[in-house]
């Protein structure tokens, strides 16, 4: 079965059906109805090798994630942002390969030199010094790439940026706790540097600094493990005093600071008030319900899908830069606004 039987059999040229096959050219809805009627009922389907070969394609995008933690899908951010990628390529007849490394073995091996892909798709951890070097080691692979939740666009390289508001989603969490009457926050960090979690810190602070007689601390956590992030809360609340806030870095290490808050005699939040970050599913769990900001994260992933297939077909970025909005999520873990 051939494309040109499937052409015969709907009355219009193989041109026509290949358009609709691959979502390409104008093609009215009901000939592409048609068309899809004739390919069910014969059963065709394309030849993935020889639509390599005719295009010069792989029909395939390679995706790194440069994180310390082998176990770096156990992350929800990051396992939400895979999601929609992966959903995305799917629908759209791609494959994607999926590849995770440490920072350290970035420079000294070739683990990505060998993947064989259209376009390469990134999520990047470590300091911008460190995270600018492995873009120019991508930029290497001549393909266009798509970061994932970097904080400013890469000169002279064929790269976008697909990212959430992080600077913003910190500003409404520091709004809303500056309301309540909270002057003294604590934010928990994990020891890897995120360029998200420092645009979260740099909402927060420049919210926090605006106001006199407010501080921001930064509480260390290490890698923000729960039983690392309790224990380093439960040491700090132990050797000063209490803040009236404490902001995880995501929602995470909120909860493990709420557990620390509640062996510590503290209540929550008549005593003390926690926020965390993302709103995924954990959120829901915790009593008192969690504040936190609902992530874009599985949108930030179907997005750079979709930017990415654009540029392979039609040779150039939409936009090389796009901001997607969060949006604040009131719990039981703070006060209400006064």
């Amino acid at each position: 079965m051939t494309i040109k039987d499937v052409a015969r059999e709907a009355g219009v040229s193989a041109m026509s059906v290949s358009n609709v096959l691959n979502g390409r050219g104008r093609v009215s809805e009901a000939t592409a109805n048609r068309i899809m009627q004739v390919v069910e009922r014969l059963g065709y389907r394309p030849s993935v090798a020889a639509r390599r070969l005719r295009l010069s394609q792989q029909w395939t995008i390679g995706m790194l994630i440069v994180v310390e933690d082998p176990d770096f899908l156990s992350d929800p951010f990051i396992t939400a942002q895979v999601t929609g990628l992966t959903n995305y390529l799917t629908a759209s007849s791609y494959s994607l390969i999926l590849r995770g490394m440490k920072p350290s073995d970035f420079r000294t091996t070739g683990l990505f030199q060998d993947i064989e892909a259209d376009g390469m798709v990134a999520i990047l951890s470590g300091d911008s010094v460190q995270r600018s070097w492995f873009v120019s080691e991508l930029a290497t692979l001549q393909v266009p790439i798509v970061l994932m939740q970097e904080q400013t666009v890469p000169q002279g390289i064929d790269c976008a940026i697909v990212r959430q508001d992080d600077f913003d989603g910190g500003r409404q969490v520091a709004s809303h706790l500056l309301a309540t009457g909270a002057r003294r926050f604590w934010m928990l960090l994990p020891q890897v540097e995120w360029a998200a979690m420092t645009a979260r810190k740099k909402g927060i602070a420049s919210r926090i600094e605006a106001v006199d007689g407010t501080s921001l601390d930064v509480i260390a956590c290490g890698d923000e493990s729960y039983c690392v992030t309790r224990g380093n809360t439960l040491a700090a609340l132990a050797s000063r005093k209490a803040p009236d806030a404490i902001i995880g870095g995501n929602d995470q290490m909120a909860i493990a600071a709420m557990k620390a808050c509640s062996d510590h005699g503290l209540r929550i939040p008549a005593d003390i008030q926690v926020t965390g970050f993302n709103a995924f599913d954990t959120w829901r769990y915790v009593e008192p319900v969690l504040t936190t900001v609902r992530s874009a994260a599985h949108a930030i992933g179907e997005r750079a899908g979709s930017e990415l297939i654009h540029r392979l077909q039609s040779g150039t970025f939409r936009e090389t830069e796009i901001v997607l909005p969060v949006q604040f999520q009131p719990g039981s873990s703070t006060r209400s606004s006064s």
